[in-house]
């Protein structure tokens, strides 16, 4: 069955919002051919979950992750410049350099720094991980920054950068791996661990401990 075929069938249900998994697989009448995806064509089987609307989480958890199965950008591929999309003296461009994996098949780690307004240029962290991603006005960007403890091993902590301020936060939660979606009001939302045993994040950054507040010069 074509991509075509699934999307069409999917399409033709009423009310899909209103119905359990099953009932949508059912009603569309692509539960055989989820069956047989599901144990030979990964791909094919997360199309059809795609197509009835199922969310990514869920996907996941029925069809398991995999690197080809995730969105771009995530913390194994990501832009290496991530403007924040002002065009006045607001101006800024969040840039990497030196990005390496963390450990082998691992997320990319490395510098990353700000230049702002295309002439001033600090220098927020040797270790980055990334997507970052903006608020809407493109004041705060909140990232992933790797960090290390004797008895935790490698983990992420999320970073928020403030223009205004000039200021880089780094919060106590420690993390796997994050994979941050967006940035909106007080909340980041994303997910932690994007392929072994996901989780949904939805991080209130006002009501969360810091760990430390550096000035950026």
């Amino acid at each position: 069955m074509t991509k075509e075929e699934i999307y069409l069938k999917a399409n033709s249900i009423v009310g899909i919002e209103g119905m359990t998994g099953n009932e949508r697989l059912w009603e569309s009448g692509l539960m055989d051919e989820f069956d047989r995806a599901k144990k030979s064509d990964k791909d094919k089987a997360r199309t059809i979950l795609q197509a009835l609307k199922f969310d990514e989480l869920s996907i996941g958890r029925i069809v398991g992750f995999t690197m080809e199965s995730l969105k771009y950008p995530n913390p194994w591929d990501f832009p290496i410049e991530n403007p924040n999309g002002n065009e006045n003296e607001n101006k800024a461009t969040l840039i990497y350099s030196d990005l390496k994996e963390i450990g082998m098949g691992s997320p990319l780690n490395g510098k990353c720094k700000v230049i702002i307004n295309d002439t001033k240029e600090i220098l927020i962290t040797e270790n980055c991980g990334g997507p970052v991603i903006w608020t809407r006005n493109g004041q705060k960007a909140a990232m992933p920054i790797w960090d290390k403890s004797f008895f935790g091993g490698t983990h992420q902590k999320i970073g928020i950068v403030d223009l205004e301020k000039l200021t880089i936060s780094k919060y106590k939660r420690k993390f796997q791996v994050l994979d941050l979606r967006s940035f909106s009001g007080n909340n980041i939302i994303g997910f932690d661990s994007p392929i072994h045993k996901m989780k949904k994040l939805d991080f209130d950054y006002i009501n969360e401990p810091i760990e430390q507040t550096i000035v950026l010069k």
